[in-house]
Order: C-alpha cells, then structure tokens, then sequence
C-alpha cells in the first residue's frame, strides 16, 4: 500500500464517498465517469511528478534526488526523461 499522505487520503476519501452513493444505478456512473478520467489523471500526475524531479535536478545531483524521493538513481534520471513504468513494457 502506497505511503499515506494528505494527497492519498484524499482521494480515498473521495472513493469511499463514490461507493457510499445510495442508488447504484447513480453510484455506478460515478464510478464509471471517474474510472474513464484516470488516465488522463495519471498523465497529468506523471507530468507534475516529472516537473518536480527536473526542479530537484537543477540544483541536486541524481543519487541527491534518488535520496530524497526513495528511489534508484536509474528511477530518477528515467522520471526526469518523461520514463513511466507503463511505457517500457
């Protein structure tokens, strides 16, 4: 389970509020509508993430940022490059 974080709680408590729609007809277009938004979602949180990471970059080096993020100095130099794990499969 990712770390918890303001961000994360967030967004479980917009799904729990999602899954606590009373008529399922309702909560299942809700849930649909979001589930179609994702990957646009994740585009624009893998842009924001690649932003920060240059950012970090112009003042530290790669194993200072790996550091920082806890991750590998392959991972961070990959994220700054627009690299998402989805596309090197």
């Amino acid at each position: 389970m990712p770390e918890a974080s303001p961000a994360v709680d967030a967004i479980r408590s917009v799904i729990a509020d999602l899954a606590a729609i009373p008529d399922p007809a309702d909560r299942a277009r809700a849930v649909g509508t979001v589930l179609d938004a994702v990957p646009d979602l994740q585009a624009g949180l893998r842009a924001a993430r690649q932003a920060a990471v240059i950012e970090l970059r112009a003042t530290q080096t790669l194993a200072e940022v790996a550091d920082i993020l806890g991750i590998s100095v392959p991972r961070v130099s990959q994220i700054a490059s627009g690299v998402s794990r989805s596309s090197r499969k």
